[in-house]
């Protein structure tokens, strides 16, 4: 096995999470599990309080930080 096929087999992809950190698709999708089971969870941005927000029903329509402000919807 040449050095080049070596180096490839071993780099990460894409979409994997660096140092075993999470992946941004996995701080959202954790975000949107804990929001949709009426949580208060941690900001994927800042790690204060992100609570759900309602519309017309009794289902969450998103997320805003208390701390940020940052919105999922």
């Amino acid at each position: 096995m040449t050095t080049a096929v070596a180096e490839r087999a071993t780099a990460p992809a894409l979409f994997d999470g660096l140092g075993g950190r999470p992946t941004l698709d996995e701080l959202i999708a954790g975000a949107w599990e804990g929001l949709t089971a009426h949580a208060v969870v941690d900001c994927p941005v800042c790690q204060g309080e992100l609570e759900p927000e309602y519309g017309a029903h009794a289902r969450p329509i998103g997320g805003r930080c208390r701390a940020c402000g940052t919105r999922l919807s």
